[in-house]
């Protein structure tokens, strides 16, 4: 059982990870304009990262699908699997302080999809 439950587990959130970034993938622009969003002076001011949110957007994209394919595939697991909890835990936080103080009123999660 707990073999089917790893290995479910592990198909499932590759998949997941595959099919996020390829939406994104699909409109890159409409991604780093979302970034341009974050970035903003009401979000996070940051806008030293603004004209850079193409490259960040594309970077992001590719880093998804990559780690969605090592982890159905299985390569380097532990590297990848602490990856993606680096970057699901960094998507959760901008999702969170976006949907708390109503600042970005579409996280962007799966493109404009």
């Amino acid at each position: 059982m707990k073999t089917f439950t790893t290995q479910f587990s592990r198909l499932f959130v590759g998949i997941l990870f595959i099919i996020s970034g390829l939406i994104k993938l699909n409109d890159p622009l409409g991604f780093s304009f979302k970034l341009d969003e974050y970035f903003s002076q009401p979000v996070f001011n940051m806008p030293f990262f603004i004209p850079y949110t193409l490259a960040i957007a594309l970077f992001l994209v590719i880093l998804e699908v990559v780690l969605g394919v090592m982890l159905l595939i299985g390569y380097k697991s532990k590297w990848t699997i602490w990856s993606l909890l680096l970057l699901v835990v960094l998507f959760s936080f901008l999702t969170f302080y976006s949907a708390y103080f109503d600042v970005v009123k579409d996280c962007g999660c799966f493109g404009d999809a």
